[in-house]
């Protein structure tokens, strides 16, 4: 959904917007999403080229394993991020010991040349997690 409009004269731009919000959804889905929630990944999805740059820039030596050692240090770092960086929690939901945890995120860091410490480096993760995620979404 858009941001709601004053008047008949912004609705293009309420279209425009709203079908932004739904490109911020992955394929086939079916949920109901405000473009006031998804703005982070709005701006992702407005700017495809930029997106691959990002995405290639980022996580250009993780894209570069095997996919079953990339989904384990991508499947961490979303579990660390919901569990608003909490090691021990994410251990828990990933059924593994926190050491597990601290390595994968180690070697993660190792392999973007990013710190999760580092705030700004954090937000270059995120944000390519995100582009990540809407490129990887079964159809």
């Amino acid at each position: 959904m858009s941001p709601v409009v004053g008047s008949p004269a912004e609705l293009g731009t309420a279209r425009r917007l709203a079908g932004t919000a739904l490109l911020t959804c992955a394929p086939g889905s079916r949920e109901v999403v405000r473009l006031d929630e998804r703005l982070p990944t709005a701006l992702l999805v407005s700017g495809p080229e930029l997106s691959a740059r990002l995405l290639a820039e980022v996580f250009g030596p993780l894209l570069a394993l095997v996919p079953a050692e990339r989904a384990v240090l991508v499947g961490t770092l979303e579990a660390w991020l919901e569990c608003g960086g909490s090691v021990g929690r994410a251990a828990v939901r990933l059924r593994c010991h926190r050491n597990t945890v601290f390595n994968r995120l180690r070697r993660l860091e190792r392999l973007t040349a990013r710190s999760l410490s580092r705030p700004r480096e954090l937000v270059d993760l995120v944000l390519a997690l995100d582009v990540l995620k809407l490129w990887s979404a079964p159809p």
